[in-house]
């Protein structure tokens, strides 16, 4: 396993988060808002704060090495999934900054869509976003690292008309993935959309890198939740190419000496 700076910053990052979390999510309702979770069928939904804020994710992602945060999924989450209809699952990850110049963060289903979206728009999307986690806040138990579940037709259902996988109808694209984005290769894209002034003038769009690697959000198989930018790994074919010159090397330099 390759460990590097980046890597263990935001493992500080995430262990200062969760020494000081509190049940509720931040919203982004005074600024820099709280990554969260959410994922949905057409019964119900669950939600999770991430205990990472704008501000240091953006930190973290500015660090030396490649990002590489993970959550493994909770006893409630384990639990709502053994009865959820997994063929119809959506899930996504926002955070959202309503103050000054309007952040808000969202996964995306490749490719990206051009910035269309006006700022007034994006700023009202931003506010969606924090009405929906006041109602997810409303019925979150009071403990540190808390999540919880919500069923269809209730303010929290983070499937519903006022959330969902467009906030609202705000968005251009579908913010959505489902079971099978399990791996950096298929997963979402992770963006921030800026909304600098009120008005018509476009909001832009900003897909989050890491250097020159795109950083993704996927779920893997035990369900837990990745946003990384993973290095290129040589493929095996690689590797026998490699061997092979190699091999080809010795050999040639064993006749050099043979001739000699």
């Amino acid at each position: 396993m390759k460990f590097s700076l980046k890597t263990i910053a935001a493992a500080v990052v995430m262990a200062a988060a969760a020494a000081g979390a509190q049940a509720d999510i931040t919203t982004g309702a005074n600024g820099n808002g709280e990554l969260f979770f959410n994922i949905w069928d057409a019964n119900g939904s669950y939600t999770r704060g991430l205990n990472i804020q704008i501000n240091s994710f953006e930190s973290g992602l500015a660090a030396t090495g490649n990002i590489d945060l993970s959550w493994s999924a909770d006893s409630l989450l384990t639990s709502w999934l053994k009865t959820a209809d997994v063929a119809t699952l959506k899930w996504n990850i926002v955070a959202n900054d309503t103050q000054s110049a309007n952040r808000l963060l969202t996964t995306y289903t490749a490719p990206e869509k051009a910035d269309t979206k006006t700022n007034d728009l994006m700023r009202t999307a931003g506010l969606n976003v924090s009405s929906f986690l006041s109602s997810v806040n409303a019925v979150m138990p009071n403990t540190a690292g808390a999540s919880v579940t919500a069923a269809t037709g209730t303010a929290a259902y983070a499937g519903g008309a006022t959330f969902g996988d467009y906030i609202a109808g705000k968005l251009n694209f579908s913010n959505a993935g489902s079971l099978t984005n399990n791996s950096f290769a298929s997963g979402l894209g992770f963006m921030r959309i800026d909304a600098l002034v009120g008005g018509g003038a476009k909001s832009v769009y900003n897909e989050y890198l890491d250097g020159t690697t795109a950083v993704n959000v996927w779920l893997d198989a035990s369900q837990t939740l990745h946003i990384g930018a993973v290095a290129a790994v040589p493929e095996p074919e690689s590797y026998a190419m490699l061997l092979a010159g190699l091999g080809m090397i010795g050999l040639m330099a064993r006749r050099r000496q043979n001739r000699a």
